[in-house]
């Protein structure tokens, strides 16, 4: 009986792990499965300044950004290190390695700033000022001298609208510029004081990105303007209203008669062919702001394309004409002046940026002129 029962021990053994493992490993294969198929997340929320910008998350597309930079869109990652881009029209990109923590929540901004189109002016000399026998010169133009600039940088266009209210609503500019109606984005930004502009380039230069914005020197808007011509205009002896925004209802030395076109308001920069050097409205459109005091003459003044930060510093120089302006006040050595908190609807900027011996942008100095 003993040996009986010893016999069937070894069979019943054997049967009991078969019955009892299988069922263990059939429950647990799934759960191994589905930690394996949900790695742990965190939540980070992106805003934008400006909004609507377009969104990748380490290269891939995820949308655009809430129109107002005060709502965020939110995305659900896996925990780790992730590229964020933010990209818009009109401002440069801007990118950020965030690190997004298992079940967690965080907020991150992404500014964009502005894309000044700067255009790189090669270091050279030229006669500064008119000569005594150009038409409707003013005293103020002369002695005409020689000055030798080194390279440097000056915007294609006319500081616009859309640079502007950029600033404005990251808080870095007061001045909330009247467009008169005329339209903002890609119209020149009017209604602005000489100490308005400097805020701007304070802001701008504190972005994080390109860096070293200023107003150009009075010498080098006109060695700009001029762009190796050494006629009262880059377009020659005469300019037409086909060439530039201003008055044409007034004639202009031994020049064709006046068009009678006076569009009376800006236009979009660009409207116009640039000059030999690839720079817009260097004639028209707006008078724009340099960083110079005023002088009644060129006795004294810088020969090495430098800001003049001497004399009437009540008064800063205003270069180019306006779309209110006349045919002579076009020149490329016409002047004038203005208060530096004084604004006007004819009245903008155009930035500029020194670049040192190497051929690379300057930082250092920015915004001292």
């Amino acid at each position: 009986m003993s040996q009986s029962l010893c016999a069937h021990h070894p069979l019943r053994a054997a049967a009991v792990p078969f019955i009892i493992v299988l069922p263990l490993l059939v429950l647990t294969l799934p759960v191994a499965l589905s930690a394996r198929a949900e790695p742990a997340r965190g939540t980070l929320g992106i805003r934008t300044l400006p909004g609507d910008a377009e969104l990748t998350v380490d290269g891939a597309p995820k949308g655009r950004s809430p129109a107002s930079a005060e709502e965020s869109l939110l995305m659900h990652l896996p925990e780790g290190e992730h590229l964020i881009r933010a990209a818009k029209d009109g401002f440069d990109p801007v990118e950020r390695r965030v690190f997004v923590a298992a079940d967690t929540e965080r907020t991150v901004k992404l500014d964009l700033a502005p894309h000044i189109e700067m255009v790189r002016i090669q270091g050279s000399c030229f006669l500064m000022g008119s000569p005594a026998d150009e038409a409707e010169r003013d005293g103020d133009e002369g002695p005409q001298h020689e000055v030798c600039l080194d390279s440097f940088e000056i915007g294609r266009y006319e500081v616009t609208f859309a640079d502007w209210d950029a600033c404005v609503a990251d808080g870095g500019c007061e001045a909330r510029p009247d467009d008169e109606g005329w339209g903002r984005d890609r119209h020149p930004v009017i209604n602005i004081s000489w100490q308005d502009a400097r805020d701007y380039t304070r802001w701008l230069n504190g972005r994080g990105g390109q860096s070293g914005y200023r107003l150009p020197s009075e010498a080098e808007w006109e060695f700009a303007a001029r762009a190796g011509t050494k006629t009262p205009f880059s377009t020659g002896e005469c300019i037409s209203t086909d060439q530039a925004n201003f008055d044409g209802t007034f004639e202009y030395g031994d020049c064709p008669p006046p068009t009678q076109v006076d569009l009376h308001r800006t236009q979009p920069v660009g409207s116009y062919e640039p000059n030999p050097w690839a720079l817009y409205d260097m004639h028209g459109n707006v008078n724009e702001f340099v960083a110079d005091c005023w002088n009644d003459d060129y006795d004294g003044a810088p020969t090495d394309g430098s800001a003049w930060e001497d004399g009437n510093c009540t008064r800063r120089v205003l270069r180019g004409g306006s779309w209110h302006g006349y045919p002579g006040y076009l020149r490329s050595a016409y002047r004038c002046r203005s208060g530096p908190a004084f604004s006007h609807r004819t009245i903008g900027f155009r930035l500029a940026r020194s670049v040192d011996h190497s051929g690379r942008t300057a930082d250092a100095g920015a915004g001292a002129h």
